[in-house]
């Protein structure tokens, strides 16, 4: 057995002999996410905390070969695949091992840049990330799962939360297996929700790339303990860290969302052209910025949804949108004039060769965003 499995057996063992002697009040290590990306898309997953020592406190793991699948969470990976494990604190030191099977133990070289570790992950195994933080260590699992098998499950994955608020009521929810947290987009169906809600939440599983998360596929949510606000304290630090008011002259940030056979996709969009007033020291500020017109602009400069067939997107912005108008030009005649596209809501349907231009109003004025799709 190698130095670096070793290591990591020791870390287990240790994190054992720890939970026997540290105290009982509760106390969590950093969450962690796994990521890989593919020609269309990049795909995130929570990794399962599994073990740690923490502050002087510590938890027992069973051996991660003594977990069912539907306990640990699955990355999709096709084949053989560079993968990015990262942590909601720089992690000082990672190593990695994965399980077979059959129980086959393997240790796998890793690359640790800027607090998170790089690898390359082969479906059909399990993986074991150990990370060492200032404040302790921790385990983290994930299945590698083929791209196909992946697929099968993602139409009905279900998980457990719970609600936590804050600034203007947003919300954002804490899987209570993973202890990671997420933006969940609610389905219209979705109930009246408050902070300390615990809630079953179904979807297709897939977290876009961001910290935290982004769940755009959830089609149900149901709350199964009503909870209260003083359940949602302990993580206040964490809302601490993430969240920061915006100032009220920086832009809206927009995204597209859309999905492909592989993956859920967010696309950061780029404003060309805005009109936009804010409030400061007192007095309301206007600022304004033109820009050359979306058909003039170089399509190699532009973000681009990558899809072979129409496909619906849905804008999201992180200030609320009043309404949105979109336009599109081929990108094969960019001197006719431009034509209307036909919105419910925040979606629309796109198509291969196309340059789009969304114009999106808000109280504090418009922001035109252009994208092309390839």
């Amino acid at each position: 057995m190698s130095i670096r499995v070793r290591r990591l057996m020791q870390a287990l063992c240790a994190c054992a002999l720890a939970a026997l002697l540290a105290a009982c009040a509760k106390s969590e290590p950093p969450a962690g996410t796994v990521r890989t990306e593919t020609e269309d898309a990049v795909v995130n997953a929570a990794m399962l905390t599994h073990g740690y020592s923490w502050d002087g406190v510590a938890s027992d793991p069973v051996a991660p070969t003594e977990l069912a699948d539907s306990d640990v969470p699955d990355l999709a990976v096709s084949g053989t695949a560079e993968v990015r494990a990262s942590f909601s604190q720089p992690a000082n030191e990672v190593e990695v091992v994965r399980y077979a099977d059959d129980g086959t133990l393997e240790g796998v070289e890793c690359a640790l840049e800027d607090g998170a570790a790089t690898f390359v992950a082969e479906s059909g195994w399990r993986y074991y990330v150990g990370a060492w933080f200032e404040g302790g260590d921790a385990g983290y699992l994930f299945d590698a799962k083929g791209a196909e098998g992946e697929g099968a499950d993602m139409d009905e994955f279900v998980s457990t939360a719970m609600v936590v608020t804050f600034g203007d009521g947003e919300v954002l929810f804490v899987d209570q297996d993973t202890g990671s947290p997420y933006y969940p987009t609610l389905p219209e169906s979705a109930p009246e929700l408050t902070a300390g809600n615990i809630v079953r939440v179904t979807g297709n599983g897939i977290m876009l790339q961001s910290y935290p998360g982004q769940y755009p596929g959830i089609t149900k949510v149901e709350v199964v303990e009503e909870g209260s606000p003083a359940d949602a304290e302990k993580y206040d630090e964490l809302v601490a860290q993430i969240w920061h008011p915006k100032d009220p002259a920086e832009l809206p940030y927009a995204s597209l969302e859309y999905t492909t056979e592989l993956a859920a996709v967010s696309l950061m969009l780029q404003s060309y052209g805005y009109t936009w007033s804010y409030e400061e020291n007192g007095e309301m500020t206007a600022i304004s910025a033109d820009s050359a017109l979306p058909a003039q602009l170089a399509a190699d400069e532009l973000p681009d949804v990558s899809v072979d067939a129409p496909t619906e997107v849905t804008a999201s912005f992180d200030v609320p949108a009043t309404g949105i108008e979109v336009t599109r030009w081929s990108e094969d005649a960019l001197d006719a004039e431009g034509e209307p596209v036909e919105t419910d809501g925040l979606s629309f349907t796109v198509e291969p060769g196309y340059r789009y231009a969304l114009l999106a109003t808000f109280d504090a004025g418009e922001v035109t965003y252009v994208f092309t799709v390839r």
